[in-house]
């Protein structure tokens, strides 16, 4: 985190995901980059409801997923199964009767 500090041109919400990922994949002993898919998966299902609560900290979740995928580490269909998760927490957030 204090490595992530030091950056001055940098958002705090891209800082917070940075850490949140770091140590989600330190915790899970992320190792593989066949691991990612699920590690995405399991990342969302952790922290959807912070994400939820923070557009900013969601977008910035989502630029995240975009750059795994760049780099082959992800696939457009876990990209679309968190993002679906997070708009069905979403729609719970705003009508607490859906659950």
């Amino acid at each position: 985190m204090q490595l992530l500090g030091g950056f001055s041109d940098v958002a705090e919400e891209e800082k917070r995901i940075m850490h949140m990922w770091n140590s989600f994949k330190r915790r899970q002993r992320i190792l593989a980059d066949g691991h990612v898919p699920w590690a995405c998966e399991a990342f969302t299902h952790q922290h959807g409801q912070e994400l939820v609560q923070n557009p900013r900290l969601r977008w910035c979740w989502r630029v995240l997923m975009i750059k795994l995928w760049n780099h082959g580490l992800l696939n457009g269909r876990t990209m679309n199964i968190c993002n679906k998760h997070l708009e069905v927490l979403e729609s719970q957030r705003a009508d607490p009767k859906q659950s």
